[in-house]
């Protein structure tokens, strides 16, 4: 089972890892900071989960452990290229296949910093843990 949460660099969103730290077996967190422009529906990452000849198992599971208090978060399900898949599945960073996708969208005329917070699986029962740090600018 392969699922990765992976950030995209937009004309609008400049996003860095910050932190990873392993808290037990088969739960691990990581922090990153994403910056938007405030009211624009920026996305803010992708998770899939496919098989090593690239067809798609099924839509991973994205859990929202904390809404953003001055924006909107939506999981919706749609075509991806999978261009963080390694190993056996680097080929398939070239086929699209169905994933999930989160969008952030602050509020309109909103300036400052916002937080988000999703877990899903990964590989086989492993589960991550992610906060999102957002700097909402004009």
């Amino acid at each position: 089972m392969k699922s990765i949460f992976s950030y995209l660099i937009l004309a609008t969103a400049a996003i860095s890892l910050s932190s990873c730290t392993t808290t037990s077996d088969g739960f691990r967190r990581k922090s990153a900071s994403l910056t938007v422009l405030s009211g624009e529906k920026t996305k803010a990452g992708q998770n899939w989960h496919i098989n090593v000849d690239c067809s798609q198992i099924d839509y991973p599971a994205i859990h929202v452990v904390e809404q953003p208090k001055h924006g909107r978060l939506q999981i919706v399900h749609e075509p991806v290229f999978p261009y963080d898949a390694r190993g056996e599945r680097l080929k398939c960073r070239t086929i699209k296949v169905g994933g999930a996708v989160g969008y952030y969208t602050s509020e309109p005329g909103y300036i400052g910093s916002d937080r988000f917070v999703v877990r899903y699986p990964y590989g086989d029962g492993m589960i991550e843990e992610i906060a999102l740090n957002v700097n909402v600018i004009k």
